[in-house]
């Protein structure tokens, strides 16, 4: 067995440089959210989203026009482009406001109702149609949401809210990318982080706060390892499938209990490991019944996994 594996990464069968990509990209998404769980009581959610965007726009923009790659910012479906832009800057508001109401670990255990979330609007939206395969695998995926989502001591009703709605702007999003998936995706990611500057712009002058040099310094982690996520999540793309890499998303669970653990003390109950297990094998059984599907369909599913693309 190892031998045979050996022999697939020397041919390249096994693309490696995505898989490696994939797991900096969510360990850095993880740590953006720990950056940002470190602001709580110091910086409003709002101010975190500009913050965040606006070092994303400063860079890919700085980028374009360096590399004067300005044709990028044509697009053919603007208003698609603006509905992704402003529910996905809403998603990453509710995204980084769950993450200062809960723990880490529940918080992003409760995000992976997107992936249950997904094929129903799909069915609504894109009028596709699912099995009895797919629709007993949500129902048990939404059974690990109700274990997780009880409020109890740190776990409180509004976090849990904030949660869930995350997950929705996240599921909104893969239908939306779905929709755009004939646009490169710096275009995506420019309109994106515009959008996420423009909207909380007119709050901040009554949100905003001096940073001092500390949580300046972690407004500046927010930005960096959120734009970092990005461009290695755009790199194990260009280097593997869709569906190798989005299974990967879960290795955010584990670095989220381990910021959880080290960082605040707090140790996941029982319940929270079987939610999880429930949500995420429910997940990878939707994804894999999704490539059966566009097998033998011969349709090509877009697949979007970062929690705030």
């Amino acid at each position: 067995m190892t031998n045979k594996i050996a022999e697939k990464l020397e041919d390249g069968d096994i693309p490696i440089k995505g898989i490696i990509f994939a797991c900096i990209a969510f360990f850095m998404f993880s740590g953006m959210s720990m950056f940002n769980k470190l602001l709580t009581g110091t910086h409003d959610a709002v101010e975190v989203v500009f913050y965040r965007n606006l070092f994303g726009l400063v860079l890919l923009g700085g980028y374009i026009a360096v590399r004067k790659q300005f044709h990028v910012l044509k697009t053919d479906q603007p208003k698609l482009m603006a509905a992704r832009a402003i529910i996905g800057t809403t998603g990453l508001f509710f995204t980084l406001s769950a993450m200062r109401y809960l723990p880490m670990s529940y918080a992003t255990t409760l995000f992976f109702v997107s992936t249950l979330i997904v094929p129903i609007l799909a069915v609504v939206l894109l009028k596709e149609k699912i099995g009895i395969h797919r629709v007993t695998a949500i129902l048990i995926g939404f059974c690990g949401v109700l274990l997780v989502a009880q409020p109890s001591g740190a776990v409180t009703v509004i976090g849990i809210g904030c949660a869930l709605a995350a997950g929705v702007g996240h599921a909104l999003v893969q239908i939306m990318l779905r929709a755009l998936k004939r646009q490169p995706a710096f275009t995506i990611t420019f309109y994106f982080f515009l959008g996420g500057v423009l909207m909380p712009l007119p709050l901040m002058p009554f949100l905003a706060h001096m940073p001092t040099w500390h949580s300046g310094l972690l407004l500046l982690m927010v930005g960096v390892t959120g734009c970092l996520g990005q461009l290695f999540l755009t790199w194990a793309f260009q280097n593997a499938s869709a569906s190798l890499v989005s299974p990967f998303n879960y290795t955010g669970l584990v670095w989220a209990m381990l910021f959880d653990l080290t960082i605040w003390g707090v140790v996941p109950s029982a319940v929270v490991f079987a939610g999880a297990a429930l949500i995420i094998g429910a997940s990878l059984y939707i994804a894999y019944r999704e490539r059966q599907v566009s097998a033998s369909s011969g349709k090509v599913l877009t697949e979007a996994v970062s929690p705030d693309s």
